[in-house]
């Protein structure tokens, strides 16, 4: 059992998932769905949070994921080149590079693979209905299916700042290439 963080278009939702594959991004490829035990429902429009016990939950609802777990089997692992990208998915911001294949342009990458896509070193901003939610959040799995818009980002545009300038801070959860 891993931990698992999905953001769909109008909630986050947090629990433990069966990690019945090698990584993230392969359990979330093979299966339309998952179930997710000990679930917590945050919602964004008025930030109430909902407890459940259990939740079955579609691929095609969940924009993206924390990439949980580890990374893969290292056989398997091949030399790519980062690229950093910026995108919109539903109401969320998302900033990450992209790991692809030398002399594959990344969004030919992204469209060539399966629907779950992972980034890494990513970057989530939201609003909840109350608060702005800025957060380094390590790996992530995006569903390509969800993307609104995607362009190329300078190293120097990851990083989020607030407002004021200053660095966001804190990991809301490392994870590993899923």
């Amino acid at each position: 059992m891993v931990d698992f963080v999905a953001y769909a278009e109008d909630c986050v939702l947090s629990g433990r998932v069966r990690l019945s594959a090698d990584r993230m991004t392969d359990l979330l490829n093979q299966h339309e769905e998952v179930n997710l035990v000990d679930v917590m429902v945050q919602r964004l429009r008025d930030s109430r949070a909902l407890e459940a016990t259990e939740v079955l939950v579609r691929r095609e609802e969940i924009l993206f994921v924390h990439a949980a777990g580890p990374r893969g089997e290292a056989a398997r692992r091949r030399r790519t080149l980062l690229h950093p990208l910026a995108m919109q998915l539903g109401p969320y911001q998302v900033r990450g590079y992209l790991h692809a294949l030398p002399g594959s342009p990344p969004l030919v990458s992204i469209r060539s693979r399966d629907p779950m896509v992972p980034l890494t070193d990513a970057w989530i901003e939201y609003d909840d209905g109350s608060l702005h939610h800025r957060h380094h959040v390590g790996a992530i799995v995006v569903n390509r299916d969800h993307i609104d818009w995607i362009a190329p980002a300078r190293d120097g545009e990851m990083e989020i700042h607030d407002p004021f300038g200053r660095s966001c801070e804190g990991p809301l959860a490392e994870g590993q290439l899923g």
